[in-house]
């Protein structure tokens, strides 16, 4: 049997913190009715993966079953006490209880082990109950970055930092390559028109006092002077901000999408939470049922880089699960009585991260690998962390 001949008529799901495995699995299995059994801790879960399946399996009937308490296991077993013998239990979500429960009410009332199925997002891979597998690698999802926010309710703010009046992606290289031949150009980049206590200055003080690039930056930027003359604010602060470390994501997303190809990727994506809360994703991606995520900053401090990883990290997997990947591109370098900074790096979020898709940390040395100082460019760490 082929993987792509596994689908079932009415999907029955547990509703749990991540409605991704959900989704992909209706997406697999392609029902014609779905019901979802969901807590009221769950409820607002329920709700965005209602909305996702509506658009996504647009064909697909819904409906939803509560459950008051899922520590009860008679609460449990009651729920799943009117189900029937032809549908397909998909257990992956809700507690532990929840799933236990469901599954053996499920066998009771007739349901065979090829009808029912756990994700494995450890393996990636779709299990069924009588030992099948299908490889999510190999299933043609069509999941998008925006699938996967509607899945958390999550509100694009901006589509992308480059602006037609600002820095442009030949810019990003030229900078890249000579802060990675330079790191403590980096620095001088960021302190472009700021004050002694860092803070930005005006756009009026800043065309009485326009900085040259062609003195910082070797190579034809696409601009001379920060303001240029005939420039409004707006094109001022784009390019501060480019300057301020933005050239990173933008770089850095030009590499990734030499090695995807075709991929979307979203760059500098300003995004606004369930919750009411703003963030940033500095550059992410979708590849098959995989979210990418990844943190740039140009800072050297041990300690600033540690925060940024975990940070990436916890973002990766909030939206992701463990079927997410989180890495930080960074200018770290160096090396104390503990051994180089970046291993020390790796080896304390490895410590604490207990999941498949431990974050990955991409300091300086790799950076001028995939750029080519000192040789041929060399992507092949970067190459195998969006295979992972």
């Amino acid at each position: 049997m082929t993987e792509r001949e596994r689908t079932c008529d009415k999907l029955l799901l547990l509703v749990g913190s991540n409605p991704l495995p959900n989704y992909i699995t209706a997406l697999i299995l392609k029902p014609k009715s779905i019901r979802l059994f969901y807590s009221p801790e769950t409820e607002k879960v329920k709700k965005h993966l209602w909305e996702a399946l509506t658009t996504g399996l647009s064909g697909a009937q819904l409906d939803e079953t509560c459950i008051d308490d899922v520590t009860s296991a008679a609460k449990v077993r009651q729920a799943f006490g009117s189900i029937t013998s032809d549908a397909h239990l998909h257990y992956t979500g809700g507690t532990k209880i929840m799933a236990a429960h469901a599954r053996m009410a499920f066998r009771e009332s007739g349901g065979k082990d090829e009808q029912a199925s756990y994700l494995d997002e450890r393996k990636g891979v779709l299990r069924f109950d009588d030992g099948y597998e299908m490889d999510l690698s190999k299933q043609r999802l069509r999941l998008t970055l925006g699938d996967v926010l509607a899945l958390h309710a999550i509100k694009r703010i901006s589509e992308d930092h480059l602006q037609p009046d600002g820095p442009a992606g030949e810019d990003a290289g030229i900078i890249a390559g000579a802060v990675l031949n330079d790191p403590s150009l980096a620095k001088r980049l960021y302190g472009i028109h700021r004050d002694e206590k860092n803070k930005r200055r005006s756009f009026e003080k800043a065309k009485a006092d326009d900085v040259i690039l062609d003195e910082l930056v070797p190579g034809d930027l696409s601009v001379r002077r920060i303001p240029e003359a005939h420039w409004k604010r707006q094109a001022y602060e784009n390019w501060l901000d480019f300057l301020g470390g933005g050239w990173l994501e933008t770089w850095c997303s030009a590499l990734v999408r030499q090695i995807v190809d075709g991929d979307e990727i979203a760059v500098g994506l300003e995004c606004k939470l369930a919750n009411g809360r703003q963030c940033e994703i500095d550059v992410a991606l979708v590849r098959g049922h995989r979210l990418y995520v990844i943190s740039c900053t140009t800072d050297t401090k041990t300690g600033l880089c540690k925060s940024k990883l975990f940070e990436v990290a916890m973002r990766a997997r909030q939206l992701g699960g463990d079927l997410a990947r989180s890495a930080l591109v960074c200018l770290l370098h160096g090396s104390d009585a503990k051994g180089a900074f970046v291993d020390q790096l790796r080896n304390d979020v490895a410590d604490v991260w207990d999941a498949p898709n431990t974050p990955q940390v991409f300091g300086l040395d790799e950076l001028k690998e995939w750029a080519g100082i000192g040789g041929r460019p060399n992507m092949d760490s970067l190459r195998r962390w969006l295979d992972s």
